[in-house]
């Protein structure tokens, strides 16, 4: 019932595609990967870490000894150089998408922009960086034949700079050396085409910062008007990291060549990540647990408890979840995420984990996203349900007793591990048969309110990074063009209130239709579109010799 509730929900606030590009959602108080200068490296053997922590604080209706107390929760390891596996090979699927698409392209670029952001930041001295291999794919003027195999990528107008790293990230094998990208299989083969003199330098020799490369992904978007795929393809790139975790390859959609010319939209040109935004979502994508409890989250629901679990997943997964897909009926804060894992090829892994197996949810994961992962979230940290039974007494719920018994925790100043499971216990507890914690402060009313995120410094004071927060105007906004829409959509616009209605706040929801006419990105298309293996790195970090 509530999965059939939340579907009626969809309907009345018609989210569209939009909402699934949308990586701003993603970012509410969330930390980012710090600059070298500020936070050193942990080194162990051939590893590269940061280590950090969150703090939270315990509020109360009524005052107490815990009141305003702060707890750490257990440390987090952020990676930053490790070993990945790699994939080689291609897997073919029937071609049902009726667009073109340049989603290979697209990941292969904003993978290298992410690389090479890392690298500015994390950098110790100036032999730190990106260099080029001797690794190209083959670049033509547009006034020269082309070679009958491989897939063609027309760049537009392109100087020998931008051609020359186009030319790498579509290189087959390894063609540049960051700490952070995927590779082509040897096997697929780019043809460049550009527009202009035949005859470009082949003096380039030095990659272009996160910005330049950006740039050059923007000209592309631009060109063949698919800033649609360049935002989609930006939250599959932030899943990568995160395959070898999940056991899952790493496939992306062949190309296909556009076959007619896309009506302008102007939408997704504004969710395209900023240069100051960028450390922020990368944070998310490194840390081990933050993705996967956002995703799996997206499955746990409040009020089913653990021992319906089964009874709530398996019709989800095997009938519910299939059609909310295809009917593109996906709203939360997380499905930037779910978008970029079926464009990596990581959804059906997703699916096949949840059949079996529940991951523990993470706190920070909760509050960063604005999305409810699990019982124990600081969301449901409120006033006890403390009843009077007949012939028990005063007994308390057990998720209560549960979400005290952690909160409460004052041996240490630090947290311990979250249960296991996100689904809260069943059942009543009798009040003076729990915990002394508990029965102390069943009635104080605490809740846990995220703090900050703490950044480990070894040899010198830690480092407090209190996050991006939307800007107080911002939530004014979401919520003005949210209550709108409730009677645009069914609705329109009365005449007398069009000039209302063109405000910069509400005049995005008059292009709804003819925006999401032009989006192509949907996770129908991309589940039918064929697919290629691509590798990731064999190292994450690679100096010049």
């Amino acid at each position: 019932m509530q999965w059939k509730n939340n579907s009626l929900t969809a309907d009345l606030l018609r989210p569209s595609k939009r909402q699934s590009s949308n990586i701003g959602n993603l970012l509410n108080r969330t930390p980012s990967l710090p600059d070298e200068q500020k936070v050193k490296d942990v080194v162990e053997g051939a590893v590269l870490s940061l280590e950090g922590y969150s703090q939270w604080k315990i509020t109360s209706s009524r005052c107490c000894d815990l009141t305003s107390k702060l707890k750490t929760s257990p440390r987090q390891r952020v990676n930053i150089d490790e070993f990945f596996p790699a994939w080689s090979g291609f897997e073919h699927l029937p071609n049902c998408a009726s667009g073109g698409n340049y989603l290979a392209a697209f990941v292969l670029g904003w993978s290298y922009i992410l690389s090479a952001r890392l690298i500015e930041l994390r950098k110790k001295t100036e032999d730190d960086k990106i260099i080029y291999t001797d690794k190209k794919a083959t670049y033509h003027c547009d006034d020269t034949a082309l070679p009958c195999d491989g897939f063609t990528i027309p760049i537009g107008n392109a100087d020998a700079n931008e051609c020359r790293w186009w030319a790498a990230i579509l290189a087959g094998d390894c063609a540049y050396y960051p700490p952070w990208a995927c590779h082509l299989n040897p096997k697929a083969r780019f043809n460049i085409r550009y527009e202009g003199t035949s005859h470009l330098s082949s003096g380039v020799t030095h990659p272009p910062s996160s910005g330049e490369a950006q740039q050059y992904l923007c000209n592309f978007a631009r060109l063949h008007n698919a800033y649609d795929q360049l935002v989609a393809a930006f939250a599959g790139a932030l899943t990568i990291p995160s395959q070898v975790r999940f056991g899952a390859p790493v496939t992306l959609p062949k190309p296909k060549v556009m076959t007619h010319t896309r009506k302008p939209g102007s939408i997704c040109g504004t969710y395209i990540p900023s240069t100051d935004q960028l450390p922020h979502v990368m944070l998310l994508s490194c840390i081990p647990n933050v993705l996967p409890s956002c995703l799996f989250g997206c499955f746990w629901n409040p009020g089913v408890h653990c021992n319906v679990a089964s009874e709530w997943l398996h019709p989800i997964l095997g009938e519910i979840l299939p059609p909310l897909i295809q009917e593109k009926k996906y709203g939360p804060s997380s499905a930037p995420l779910w978008l970029g894992s079926a464009i990596t090829g990581m959804l059906p892994r997703i699916q096949s984990i949840l059949s079996s197996f529940m991951p523990p949810g993470c706190p920070e994961a909760t509050v960063w996203t604005n999305c409810c992962q699990s019982f124990m979230d600081s969301a449901f940290h409120k006033e006890r349900r403390i009843s009077d039974h007949a012939t028990l007494g005063k007994v308390i719920c057990r998720e209560d007793e549960f979400r005290l018994l952690y909160l409460t925790d004052i041996e240490s100043d630090r947290y311990g591990m979250l249960p296991l499971s996100p689904y809260p216990p069943f059942g009543m507890v009798k009040l003076n048969e729990t915990a002394l914690e508990v029965r102390l402060h069943a009635f104080c009313g605490h809740q846990l309110d995220y703090s900050h995120w703490v950044w480990r410094n070894h040899d010198r004071p830690d480092l407090i990074d209190p996050g991006k927060a939307l800007p107080c105007e911002k939530l004014s906004e979401i919520a003005t063009r949210n209550i709108f829409s409730w009677t645009f959509f069914s609705n329109g616009v009365r005449p007398d209130e069009m000039p209302m209605w063109r405000h910069e706040w509400l005049s995005i929801l008059l292009d709804h239709e003819s925006d999401d006419e032009n989006m192509s990105i949907s996770f129908r298309m991309i589940q039918s579109m064929p697919q290629m293996h691509i590798f990731v790195p064999q190292r994450a970090r690679h100096m010049a010799e």
